[in-house]
């Protein structure tokens, strides 16, 4: 492995030689017939620039190439025609030698690395820039093996490292990048990869979607066998079937290809909407049809997960949507981005979704393209400047292959109509009364919470400005009031938490065993009914009282200006 400052120079030496490309390849085409002409270049041999990004990030290896890969799923990030090029970056890294691979399974626990040595067959399944799979047989059973790159882990490692440094050095001096946040995409981009690089934990990735489908009648997932996998080295059952992109085969088969598309996008509303955790890279690679119609999935590499917040907010986008209410779809979106350094013009994004939804007015759920949609959102998204977190973007790109599978399949095919039954049973599991109390109660422990540290944090503040930390003058007895205001906010907190308590646990302890507490019931209601009439009266008056004595002094003080 060369040295890092060699790589770097490596690195600048390739990006010169297409930086000088990709300055030409932007030419106005009058200026490119200017330079022909007295023979400085020849327009015939000028490349797109484009093409040039991903010429020489082919040329810088494996790091660049995935990087290349991941931005092509970044609409949000790239124009059109740059993320349509990058798509096309192809994989060069030659195989691994057999005697290489035969050295690195001699070094696995033994008893899994010579039955795997005795029926490996050394002509590769497939190759990446990662590694590279081989089929064997292992415990009597067909296996595909991945095998890790020697020596790849240092020298992503020292990519990465350069990414940064140059992430850094363009967001310092460059404008124009500033508002994308490339050190933190450099962080995110490098987290990814080296989750790649450790097949461990791929092996999780896979038995976690094997027990979210363990019941699923139609996917199949494959299994693990972890005596026989490392952080190098991953061996998992092996998946056969027809591509789910090869049409021809499908109907020489009988498949019923609408059935087929139903089935595979069913499986990844369930892992959006019921489960969180998804098959971030659903091509056409990964899905085999079985005989029967079912799905069989291989490769999670790249998953992701979803929290209930943002599905809440995907909900809200998508409602906003369909019913053409704009203020409902600025939010849930917003709640899907990152803003950028710059001020959000929130009126103006507005009426750009404003704009963009009149396209899909009134028209039915069925006529409503995914893909059509999120292309229109990315592109407002761009014009404001506001970046898709990693779990937006890689959630976003799931969408858009799932539908591009489905309409391969089935032109007619509506993914809309999939996903709503999923989504609709989200939201009334949201909006359900334990979770509903669930969400109370995590609010008012973490306002209690701060009700509580608050007395703690203005004694700190009190103590910095006793040593001079700022330069501001403020006597006890104005800080005084408050102390006894955070007090009494406490109070009322820990007052509100009670209430929800009595609440919930009424609702439970009667819930729990109906007979038994039936004659219970009025006790409990006028008890609970009391505790709940006394401790919101208390809220009342604490609540009203300082806006009272407000009114009062403002009535006296214009008597006495009258008088």
């Amino acid at each position: 492995m060369i040295s890092r400052r060699e790589r770097l120079l490596q690195i600048l030496e390739v990006l010169s030689k297409h930086g000088f490309g990709f300055a030409l390849g932007g030419l106005k085409p009058e200026w490119r017939s200017y330079l022909g002409k007295v023979r400085l270049i020849d327009p015939q041999k000028i490349q797109p620039q484009p093409e040039h990004l991903r010429l020489a990030l082919e040329e810088l290896g494996p790091t660049f190439v995935k990087l290349g890969q991941l931005a092509s799923t970044r609409p949000d990030l790239l124009p059109p025609a740059y993320a349509a090029e990058l798509a096309l970056l192809q994989d060069s890294s030659p195989p691994i030698p057999p005697d290489v691979i035969r050295e690195m399974l001699g070094e696995e626990p033994e008893s899994a690395a010579e039955e795997i040595l005795q029926h490996i067959d050394p002509v590769p399944l497939a190759t990446g820039s990662i590694g590279q799979a081989h089929l064997a047989t292992f415990r009597g059973a067909e296996v595909v093996v991945k095998i890790r790159r020697p020596n790849i882990v240092g020298e992503v490692n020292r990519d990465l490292e350069i990414l940064r440094e140059l992430a850094v050095l363009l967001t310092r001096y460059w404008p124009g990048v500033q508002y994308q946040d490339l050190i933190g995409l450099v962080d995110e981009f490098a987290a990814s990869m080296r989750d790649e690089m450790d097949y461990l934990t791929e092996a999780r990735n896979t038995e976690r979607m094997r027990e979210i489908f363990g019941a699923h009648p139609s996917v199949i997932v494959p299994e693990v066998f972890w005596e026989a996998t490392s952080t190098r080295i991953l061996t998992t059952e092996r998946m056969t079937g027809l591509k789910i992109s090869d049409i021809a085969a499908l109907d020489d088969a009988g498949l019923d290809r609408h059935e087929v598309a139903v089935t595979a996008t069913d499986a990844l509303c369930k892992m959006i909407f019921e489960d969180g955790f998804f098959h971030a890279d659903p091509h056409p690679g990964n899905l085999f049809v079985q005989p029967d119609g079912s799905i069989a999935m291989i490769d999670f590499g790249m998953v992701g997960t979803l929290s209930e917040e943002f599905r809440d907010s995907l909900v809200t986008l998508m409602m906003g949507v369909v019913q053409g209410n704009v203020r409902r779809a600025a939010s849930g979106l917003l709640a899907l981005t990152e803003t950028s350094g710059e001020q959000l013009d929130r009126a103006k994004l507005e009426r750009d979704i404003e704009a963009m939804l009149r396209r899909y007015a009134n028209r039915p759920l069925q006529e409503v393209r995914i893909g059509a949609l999120m292309t229109d959102l990315v592109a407002t998204l761009r014009r404001h400047r506001l970046r898709l977190p990693r779990q937006s973007a890689l959630f976003l790109r799931m969408v858009l292959t799932a539908e591009a599978i489905g309409t391969s399949l089935d032109p007619e095919f509506d993914l809309v109509a999939v996903m709503q039954p999923y989504a609709q049973r989200f939201v009334l599991k949201r909006l359900s009364p334990d979770a509903l109390v669930g969400r109370v109660r995590d609010l008012l422990q973490d306002a209690v919470q701060m009700g509580a540290e608050a007395p703690d944090v203005m004694r700190r503040v009190l103590t910095v400005l006793e040593h001079g930390g700022f330069d501001v003058h403020l006597r006890g007895d104005e800080l005084q009031p408050l102390l006894d205001q955070t007090e009494k906010i406490g109070h009322q907190l820990i007052a509100g938490a009670v209430i929800a308590a009595t609440v919930n646990g009424m609702s439970h302890v009667v819930a729990s065993d109906p007979d038994r507490f039936s004659g219970l019931r009025i006790p409990l209601l006028v008890g609970g009914t009391g505790t709940i009439g006394v401790l919101s009266g208390y809220l009342a008056v604490s609540t009203a009282a300082p806006r009272t004595r407000r009114l009062v002094a403002g009535l006296r003080a214009r008597r006495r200006r009258t008088s």
